[in-house]
Protein backbone atom coordinates (compact mmCIF):
# COMPACT_ATOMS: atom_id res chain seq x y z
CA UNK A 1 0.00 0.00 0.00
CA UNK A 2 1.85 3.06 -1.22
CA UNK A 3 5.57 3.71 -1.59
CA UNK A 4 8.38 4.88 0.64
CA UNK A 5 9.32 8.56 0.50
CA UNK A 6 12.80 9.99 0.93
CA UNK A 7 11.49 13.55 0.53
CA UNK A 8 9.22 15.69 2.67
CA UNK A 9 5.66 14.43 2.69
CA UNK A 10 3.36 16.89 0.96
CA UNK A 11 0.24 17.14 3.09
CA UNK A 12 -2.69 19.47 2.44
CA UNK A 13 -5.56 20.68 4.61
CA UNK A 14 -9.09 20.41 3.28
CA UNK A 15 -11.03 22.93 5.39
CA UNK A 16 -10.55 24.44 8.82
CA UNK A 17 -14.24 24.22 9.69
CA UNK A 18 -13.52 21.90 12.63
CA UNK A 19 -11.48 23.38 15.48
CA UNK A 20 -9.26 20.29 15.67
CA UNK A 21 -7.70 21.28 12.34
CA UNK A 22 -5.74 24.01 14.10
CA UNK A 23 -4.16 21.49 16.47
CA UNK A 24 -3.27 19.13 13.64
CA UNK A 25 -1.66 21.97 11.68
CA UNK A 26 0.32 23.10 14.72
CA UNK A 27 1.69 19.62 15.26
CA UNK A 28 2.60 19.19 11.60
CA UNK A 29 4.76 22.29 11.95
CA UNK A 30 6.54 20.93 15.04
CA UNK A 31 7.70 17.74 13.30
CA UNK A 32 11.42 17.55 12.49
CA UNK A 33 12.43 19.73 9.56
CA UNK A 34 12.03 17.94 6.25
CA UNK A 35 9.34 15.58 7.53
CA UNK A 36 6.25 17.40 6.25
CA UNK A 37 5.63 20.15 3.75
CA UNK A 38 2.18 21.71 4.20
CA UNK A 39 1.48 21.95 0.50
CA UNK A 40 -1.67 24.05 0.59
CA UNK A 41 -5.03 24.85 2.11
CA UNK A 42 -8.49 24.68 0.58
CA UNK A 43 -11.60 25.85 2.36
CA UNK A 44 -15.13 26.72 1.22
CA UNK A 45 -14.76 29.70 3.53
CA UNK A 46 -12.12 31.55 1.49
CA UNK A 47 -11.50 34.15 4.20
CA UNK A 48 -10.74 31.49 6.77
CA UNK A 49 -8.71 29.44 4.29
CA UNK A 50 -6.55 32.38 3.23
CA UNK A 51 -5.94 33.33 6.85
CA UNK A 52 -4.76 29.83 7.69
CA UNK A 53 -2.63 29.55 4.56
CA UNK A 54 -0.82 32.73 5.59
CA UNK A 55 -0.37 31.46 9.14
CA UNK A 56 1.08 28.17 7.86
CA UNK A 57 3.29 29.82 5.26
CA UNK A 58 1.63 28.03 2.38
CA UNK A 59 -0.71 28.69 -0.55
CA UNK A 60 -4.50 28.95 -0.54
CA UNK A 61 -6.25 27.08 -3.35
CA UNK A 62 -9.67 28.32 -4.43
CA UNK A 63 -10.48 24.92 -5.98
CA UNK A 64 -10.18 21.68 -4.04
CA UNK A 65 -9.34 19.60 -7.12
CA UNK A 66 -6.41 21.87 -8.03
CA UNK A 67 -4.94 21.34 -4.59
CA UNK A 68 -5.48 17.57 -4.77
CA UNK A 69 -3.66 17.56 -8.13
CA UNK A 70 -0.57 19.22 -6.59
CA UNK A 71 1.37 15.95 -6.16
CA UNK A 72 0.20 15.32 -2.62
CA UNK A 73 0.94 12.36 -0.39
CA UNK A 74 -1.80 13.04 2.14
CA UNK A 75 -4.67 15.32 3.11
CA UNK A 76 -6.29 16.23 6.43
CA UNK A 77 -10.07 16.53 6.11
CA UNK A 78 -11.58 18.82 8.77
CA UNK A 79 -14.67 20.10 6.99
CA UNK A 80 -18.20 19.99 8.40
CA UNK A 81 -19.33 16.45 9.23
CA UNK A 82 -21.66 16.09 6.25
CA UNK A 83 -18.89 17.21 3.87
CA UNK A 84 -16.45 14.47 4.91
CA UNK A 85 -17.72 12.02 2.29
CA UNK A 86 -17.32 14.42 -0.61
CA UNK A 87 -13.91 15.71 0.46
CA UNK A 88 -12.42 12.31 1.32
CA UNK A 89 -13.84 10.76 -1.84
CA UNK A 90 -12.22 13.49 -3.95
CA UNK A 91 -8.88 12.80 -2.25
CA UNK A 92 -9.11 9.06 -2.91
CA UNK A 93 -9.93 9.67 -6.55
CA UNK A 94 -6.82 11.84 -6.75
CA UNK A 95 -4.67 9.09 -5.20
CA UNK A 96 -4.22 10.90 -1.86
CA UNK A 97 -4.33 9.25 1.58
CA UNK A 98 -6.59 10.87 4.19
CA UNK A 99 -6.71 11.66 7.88
CA UNK A 100 -10.39 12.43 8.48
CA UNK A 101 -11.81 14.21 11.49
CA UNK A 102 -14.41 12.25 13.44
CA UNK A 103 -17.12 11.22 12.77
CA UNK A 104 -15.80 9.63 9.60
CA UNK A 105 -19.21 10.32 8.05
CA UNK A 106 -22.70 10.90 9.39
CA UNK A 107 -24.18 7.66 7.97
CA UNK A 108 -22.83 4.14 7.94
CA UNK A 109 -23.61 3.81 4.23
CA UNK A 110 -21.31 6.75 3.44
CA UNK A 111 -18.64 5.39 5.77
CA UNK A 112 -18.78 1.99 4.08
CA UNK A 113 -18.35 3.71 0.71
CA UNK A 114 -15.21 5.48 1.89
CA UNK A 115 -13.69 2.40 3.51
CA UNK A 116 -14.20 0.37 0.34
CA UNK A 117 -13.01 3.17 -1.93
CA UNK A 118 -9.70 3.65 -0.08
CA UNK A 119 -9.18 -0.12 0.14
CA UNK A 120 -9.56 -0.49 -3.63
CA UNK A 121 -7.18 2.42 -4.19
CA UNK A 122 -4.70 0.95 -1.67
CA UNK A 123 -4.56 4.27 0.15
CA UNK A 124 -4.55 4.89 3.92
CA UNK A 125 -7.78 6.16 5.49
CA UNK A 126 -7.34 7.12 9.13
CA UNK A 127 -10.13 8.27 11.45
CA UNK A 128 -9.05 10.96 13.92
CA UNK A 129 -9.64 9.34 17.31
CA UNK A 130 -6.96 11.14 19.37
CA UNK A 131 -8.01 9.72 22.75
CA UNK A 132 -6.29 6.42 21.90
CA UNK A 133 -2.97 8.29 21.87
CA UNK A 134 -3.21 9.77 25.37
CA UNK A 135 -0.50 8.38 27.65
CA UNK A 136 -3.00 7.44 30.37
CA UNK A 137 -5.18 5.62 27.84
CA UNK A 138 -2.19 3.75 26.47
CA UNK A 139 -1.27 2.60 29.98
CA UNK A 140 -4.85 1.54 30.72
CA UNK A 141 -4.84 -0.50 27.52
CA UNK A 142 -1.63 -2.27 28.60
CA UNK A 143 -3.07 -3.05 32.05
CA UNK A 144 -6.36 -4.22 30.56
CA UNK A 145 -4.60 -6.51 28.06
CA UNK A 146 -2.48 -7.93 30.89
CA UNK A 147 -5.68 -8.98 32.68
CA UNK A 148 -5.16 -6.77 35.72
CA UNK A 149 -8.92 -6.25 36.23
CA UNK A 150 -9.85 -9.70 34.95
CA UNK A 151 -12.80 -10.16 32.64
CA UNK A 152 -14.74 -6.97 31.96
CA UNK A 153 -18.34 -7.11 33.18
CA UNK A 154 -19.59 -3.55 32.81
CA UNK A 155 -18.46 0.04 32.25
CA UNK A 156 -19.66 3.51 33.17
CA UNK A 157 -18.45 6.25 30.82
CA UNK A 158 -19.00 9.91 30.04
CA UNK A 159 -17.94 12.43 27.43
CA UNK A 160 -19.37 15.79 28.43
CA UNK A 161 -18.66 19.09 26.75
CA UNK A 162 -19.90 22.56 25.95
CA UNK A 163 -22.26 23.17 23.09
CA UNK A 164 -19.84 24.13 20.28
CA UNK A 165 -22.25 26.42 18.42
CA UNK A 166 -21.67 27.35 14.76
CA UNK A 167 -22.38 24.56 12.26
CA UNK A 168 -22.36 21.91 15.00
CA UNK A 169 -25.92 22.95 15.87
CA UNK A 170 -27.14 22.80 12.26
CA UNK A 171 -28.01 19.20 11.41
CA UNK A 172 -27.59 19.88 7.68
CA UNK A 173 -23.87 20.29 8.37
CA UNK A 174 -23.36 18.27 11.55
CA UNK A 175 -25.68 15.32 10.97
CA UNK A 176 -26.74 15.47 14.61
CA UNK A 177 -26.00 17.04 17.96
CA UNK A 178 -24.32 15.73 21.10
CA UNK A 179 -24.89 12.08 20.19
CA UNK A 180 -23.14 12.57 16.84
CA UNK A 181 -20.37 14.66 18.39
CA UNK A 182 -19.51 12.72 21.55
CA UNK A 183 -20.58 9.10 21.19
CA UNK A 184 -17.83 8.11 18.78
CA UNK A 185 -14.84 8.73 21.07
CA UNK A 186 -16.01 6.45 23.86
CA UNK A 187 -17.33 3.78 21.50
CA UNK A 188 -13.94 3.67 19.80
CA UNK A 189 -12.09 3.32 23.11
CA UNK A 190 -14.38 0.52 24.34
CA UNK A 191 -14.11 -1.33 21.02
CA UNK A 192 -10.32 -0.96 21.16
CA UNK A 193 -10.16 -2.25 24.72
CA UNK A 194 -12.58 -5.16 24.43
CA UNK A 195 -12.00 -6.15 20.78
CA UNK A 196 -15.77 -6.60 20.62
CA UNK A 197 -18.52 -4.88 18.66
CA UNK A 198 -21.58 -3.13 20.04
CA UNK A 199 -24.59 -5.38 19.42
CA UNK A 200 -27.49 -3.32 20.79
CA UNK A 201 -28.11 0.27 21.87
CA UNK A 202 -30.77 1.89 24.02
CA UNK A 203 -30.74 5.69 23.96
CA UNK A 204 -32.64 8.45 25.71
CA UNK A 205 -32.04 11.76 23.97
CA UNK A 206 -32.94 15.27 25.16
CA UNK A 207 -33.13 18.75 23.66
CA UNK A 208 -33.01 20.50 26.97
CA UNK A 209 -30.67 23.43 27.48
CA UNK A 210 -30.92 25.09 24.08
CA UNK A 211 -34.39 24.05 22.90
CA UNK A 212 -36.32 27.18 23.92
CA UNK A 213 -33.57 29.51 22.73
CA UNK A 214 -33.45 27.88 19.32
CA UNK A 215 -37.24 27.79 19.10
CA UNK A 216 -37.39 31.53 19.82
CA UNK A 217 -35.17 32.36 16.84
CA UNK A 218 -36.82 29.87 14.49
CA UNK A 219 -34.06 27.25 14.41
CA UNK A 220 -34.55 23.49 14.43
CA UNK A 221 -33.97 21.71 17.70
CA UNK A 222 -30.85 19.60 18.06
CA UNK A 223 -29.96 17.01 20.69
CA UNK A 224 -27.76 18.31 23.49
CA UNK A 225 -28.21 15.58 26.10
CA UNK A 226 -28.25 11.81 25.91
CA UNK A 227 -27.62 8.67 27.92
CA UNK A 228 -26.85 5.48 25.99
CA UNK A 229 -26.73 1.88 27.16
CA UNK A 230 -24.44 -0.24 24.98
CA UNK A 231 -24.54 -4.01 24.93
CA UNK A 232 -21.44 -5.61 23.40
CA UNK A 233 -21.05 -9.03 21.85
CA UNK A 234 -20.49 -11.39 24.77
CA UNK A 235 -22.74 -9.50 27.17
CA UNK A 236 -20.62 -6.59 28.48
CA UNK A 237 -22.85 -3.58 29.18
CA UNK A 238 -21.69 0.05 29.21
CA UNK A 239 -23.48 3.30 29.94
CA UNK A 240 -22.46 6.53 28.21
CA UNK A 241 -23.45 10.11 29.02
CA UNK A 242 -22.48 12.01 25.88
CA UNK A 243 -24.12 15.36 26.65
CA UNK A 244 -23.31 18.97 25.82
CA UNK A 245 -23.97 19.72 29.49
CA UNK A 246 -21.26 22.27 30.29
CA UNK A 247 -22.44 25.89 30.29
CA UNK A 248 -20.03 28.67 29.32
CA UNK A 249 -19.68 29.54 33.02
CA UNK A 250 -18.36 26.07 33.90
CA UNK A 251 -14.69 25.85 34.90
CA UNK A 252 -13.76 23.09 32.45
CA UNK A 253 -14.83 22.44 28.86
CA UNK A 254 -15.82 18.84 29.63
CA UNK A 255 -14.47 15.38 30.29
CA UNK A 256 -13.91 11.86 29.06
CA UNK A 257 -14.13 9.28 31.85
CA UNK A 258 -14.15 5.49 31.94
CA UNK A 259 -14.90 3.24 34.90
CA UNK A 260 -14.31 -0.41 34.07
CA UNK A 261 -15.67 -3.10 36.39
CA UNK A 262 -13.94 -6.47 36.04
CA UNK A 263 -13.94 -9.79 37.83
CA UNK A 264 -10.57 -9.02 39.46
CA UNK A 265 -10.67 -5.27 39.89
CA UNK A 266 -11.88 -1.83 38.86
CA UNK A 267 -10.09 0.72 36.69
CA UNK A 268 -10.97 4.43 36.58
CA UNK A 269 -9.69 6.85 33.96
CA UNK A 270 -10.17 10.64 33.83
CA UNK A 271 -8.47 11.42 30.54
CA UNK A 272 -8.23 15.20 30.96
CA UNK A 273 -7.32 15.30 34.64
CA UNK A 274 -3.94 16.87 33.80
CA UNK A 275 -5.00 20.47 34.11
CA UNK A 276 -4.53 23.68 36.06
CA UNK A 277 -7.52 25.66 37.32
CA UNK A 278 -6.87 29.40 37.12
CA UNK A 279 -9.01 31.97 38.92
CA UNK A 280 -8.63 34.96 36.62
CA UNK A 281 -9.78 38.54 37.21
CA UNK A 282 -9.88 39.07 33.44
CA UNK A 283 -12.57 36.42 32.92
CA UNK A 284 -14.22 36.76 36.31
CA UNK A 285 -14.31 33.02 36.82
CA UNK A 286 -12.18 29.93 37.33
CA UNK A 287 -11.00 28.54 34.00
CA UNK A 288 -9.20 25.42 32.86
CA UNK A 289 -5.70 25.34 31.40
CA UNK A 290 -4.62 21.88 30.23
CA UNK A 291 -0.97 20.90 30.33
CA UNK A 292 -1.15 17.16 29.73
CA UNK A 293 -0.59 14.83 26.81
CA UNK A 294 -0.88 16.28 23.31
CA UNK A 295 -3.16 13.69 21.76
CA UNK A 296 -3.35 15.52 18.44
CA UNK A 297 0.38 15.02 18.09
CA UNK A 298 -0.11 11.26 18.33
CA UNK A 299 -2.71 11.38 15.57
CA UNK A 300 -0.46 13.42 13.27
CA UNK A 301 2.59 11.27 13.97
CA UNK A 302 0.64 8.10 13.18
CA UNK A 303 -0.69 9.54 9.90
CA UNK A 304 2.79 10.65 8.82
CA UNK A 305 4.23 7.23 9.68
CA UNK A 306 1.63 5.46 7.57
CA UNK A 307 2.20 7.74 4.59
CA UNK A 308 5.95 7.26 4.81
CA UNK A 309 5.95 3.49 5.44
CA UNK A 310 2.96 2.55 3.36
CA UNK A 311 1.48 0.82 6.41
CA UNK A 312 -2.07 0.58 7.71
CA UNK A 313 -3.06 3.14 10.39
CA UNK A 314 -3.66 1.81 13.88
CA UNK A 315 -6.97 3.71 13.78
CA UNK A 316 -8.65 2.92 10.49
CA UNK A 317 -11.62 3.96 8.42
CA UNK A 318 -13.24 0.74 9.58
CA UNK A 319 -13.04 2.02 13.16
CA UNK A 320 -14.80 5.18 12.04
CA UNK A 321 -17.49 3.11 10.32
CA UNK A 322 -18.19 1.03 13.45
CA UNK A 323 -18.56 4.14 15.61
CA UNK A 324 -20.97 5.70 13.11
CA UNK A 325 -23.08 2.53 13.16
CA UNK A 326 -23.54 2.95 16.92
CA UNK A 327 -24.55 6.61 16.49
CA UNK A 328 -27.18 5.62 13.94
CA UNK A 329 -28.51 2.94 16.28
CA UNK A 330 -28.72 5.46 19.13
CA UNK A 331 -30.84 7.85 17.10
CA UNK A 332 -33.10 5.00 15.94
CA UNK A 333 -33.53 3.88 19.55
CA UNK A 334 -34.39 7.39 20.68
CA UNK A 335 -37.07 7.59 18.02
CA UNK A 336 -38.76 4.27 18.83
CA UNK A 337 -38.11 4.22 22.58
CA UNK A 338 -36.75 0.68 22.49
CA UNK A 339 -33.32 -1.00 22.35
CA UNK A 340 -32.27 -1.57 18.74
CA UNK A 341 -29.69 -3.83 17.12
CA UNK A 342 -26.65 -2.19 15.57
CA UNK A 343 -26.68 -2.78 11.82
CA UNK A 344 -23.15 -3.69 10.73
CA UNK A 345 -22.27 -3.08 7.09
Amino acid sequence: MGERFDMSLRIAFLSFAHMHAYGYARHMLTLPRGTVDIAGVWDKDATRGKKMARALGTRFFSARDKLLAAKLHGAVVCSENTAHLEDARAAAQAGVGVLCEKPLTTTSRDARELVDLFARARLPLMTAFPCRFAGAMQRLKEQFDDGVIGTLCAAYTSNHGRQPGRWFTDSQHSGGGAVMDHTVHVVDLLRWLTKREVARVYAVVGYNRFHLTRQAVGKKRIDDAAVLTLEFDGGVVASLDCSWSRPAEYSTWGDLKLELLGTQGVARLDLFRQRVLLAARKTGKTVERCWGDEKDGGVCGEFVRCLRDGSTPSVTGEDGLRATEVVEAAYRSAECGEPVAVQHL
